[in-house]
């Protein structure tokens, strides 16, 4: 599977089909950016993260709208989270936020031809070539 494609660098107008669709690849990008942009997704990590004990405060002080799942969304993907990190060989905590940065990309595997048949048509490819007219020649002039 090292010949990949990936249809997000593909025109949004070229045509997917399966066994009983077909469409355009920009409609299946814009079908799944509305599902992993939903609001519950911030939340739903949030809810994982403190299950498993990583309480990470989503909630800014200043925060005065009451539904809690747009907050988390919006931290989490749009403001991000205030955080602190230090790394090897720095000399303190640096201070930042971080955000989770959704890329949607579809990718395409061609299917490989089968060996057979690129064997058949190496040969095909051999018998066919213009240097056969000279060996021919060579033959008969020995």
């Amino acid at each position: 599977m090292n010949n990949k494609i990936i249809l997000h660098n593909c025109g949004r107008e070229d045509v997917l089909s399966f066994s009983s669709a077909m469409f355009k690849v920009g409609q299946l990008l814009e079908e799944l950016e509305k599902f992993f942009h939903q609001y519950k997704l911030g939340k739903q990590i949030s809810d994982s993260c403190n299950a498993n004990n990583l309480n990470i405060p989503v909630r800014r002080e200043a925060m005065s709208r009451s539904s809690s799942i747009i907050e988390h969304y919006e931290e989490w993907f749009d403001n991000g989270i205030a955080c602190e990190t230090l790394k090897i060989g720095a000399e303190g905590w640096q201070r930042g936020k971080i955000k989770i940065n959704l890329q949607i990309s579809l990718e395409f595997y061609p299917d490989l031809p089968e060996i057979n048949n690129e064997l058949d048509e190496l040969q095909d490819v051999k018998s066919e070539s213009p240097l056969d007219d000279i060996r021919q020649k060579i033959k008969q002039a020995n």
